[in-house]
């Protein structure tokens, strides 16, 4: 006969208060759009092919920069490609989109006519460009400089005549846009409506709960006031996989949802008293597991979660 032990996680979740909780934005993630990629090429391909074979021997800040083409399968979770990249731009503290090619000038038209999207874009375009009478002039560059200069970057670096491109000309952009990395801020805010904020959670979420199915995660985020449908968090979950923010491990007939050793909190936390106690994220933590490791003995449930983060402390993988 089971014996019931008290499940503490429900009361340890209404504790949060998201009002007063802090997105953090270090280490930075840069999604960088424009012309064609390929890494097997190293010659001049494209202005942000240059740009990326560049920041590979850079390091740092620079081991944020993400590109769209690295997930090939993003049909596995998103409808469209566009939601799959705006969810990543969500994600990413700042935009870059080199103006370069057909593809390019739509996404900066899709990142721009977003308002939560827009202030984290940047657009590196020639100067030809920028000076020209056109609808990306007067639509979308002027008002997206009008707001901040340093969102549109101008230089005399020539797409069309790509193959004599110099690389120093390229290092000036990527030393201006390290530059504009150093100076964003490393939180903001946590805003319920915003989807990136929303996906940093479904992590931090999983994080402070160590190891989580997909029915116990949508019934945290109804706990916390936030509501997202099964397609939306199957996509968060998706693009968090994809990001190594979370892992999924299946033990018996069950998945579950951890987060790697070593992964920076995304979200800061603010707790509310729990009558004369404040507790914070490690004592949660601690106090969940401990709650696994009883309640392993009764449920099933449980002692299969337990199973996945004992395998998780001894570096199993299996």
């Amino acid at each position: 006969m089971g014996v019931e032990i008290a499940d503490p996680r429900d009361d340890f979740i209404q504790l949060i208060d998201l009002d007063q909780s802090r997105v953090q934005l270090d280490p930075q993630v840069i999604f960088v759009c424009g012309g064609p990629v390929d890494p097997k090429v190293t010659n001049n391909h494209s202005i942000r092919n240059m740009f990326m074979n560049l920041s590979g021997a850079v390091g740092g800040t620079a081991d944020g920069f993400v590109l769209a083409e690295n997930f090939k399968d993003w049909e596995k979770g998103y409808g469209s490609l566009s939601d799959f990249e705006n969810d990543i731009a969500f994600l990413s503290s700042m935009v870059v989109v080199f103006l370069e090619s057909e593809g390019a000038l739509t996404e900066f038209g899709l990142f721009f006519g977003n308002l939560k999207l827009r202030s984290r874009l940047v657009a590196v375009v020639h100067q030809d460009f920028h000076s020209s009478e056109s609808f990306i002039k007067f639509g979308l560059l002027d008002p997206l400089e009008k707001s901040n200069e340093s969102a549109v970057k101008v230089y005399t670096i020539d797409h069309r005549d790509i193959e004599n491109v110099g690389m120093e000309e390229v290092k000036e952009i990527l030393d201006d846009v390290l530059s504009d990395c150093e100076a964003k801020d490393s939180s903001e805010k946590f805003d319920a409506a915003n989807r990136g904020h929303q996906v940093f959670l479904v992590f931090q979420l999983v994080n402070i709960l160590r190891a989580l199915t997909v029915s116990e995660i949508k019934h945290y985020l109804n706990i916390l006031g936030i509501t997202l449908s099964q397609k939306e968090l199957k996509s968060a979950l998706y693009v968090l996989q994809k990001f190594n923010f979370v892992q999924l491990k299946k033990r018996s007939s069950q998945y579950f949802y951890f987060v790697p050793s070593a992964i920076s909190d995304r979200i800061g936390f603010n707790f509310k008293k729990m009558g004369k106690r404040r507790y914070d994220a490690a004592a949660i933590k601690l106090g969940v597991y401990d709650f696994y490791e009883k309640a392993r003995k009764f449920d099933s449930t449980h002692r299969r979660r337990f199973n996945v983060l004992a395998s998780m402390k001894s570096g199993e993988q299996t």
